[in-house]
């Protein structure tokens, strides 16, 4: 699922995870 959101979302689930990672 992850991958397929991934591919889906590229930009904006890369830009969630770096903020999470960044907020985290």
């Amino acid at each position: 699922v992850l991958h397929e959101r991934n591919a889906h979302n590229f930009p904006l689930d890369l830009a969630a995870v770096e903020a999470h990672f960044i907020d985290g």
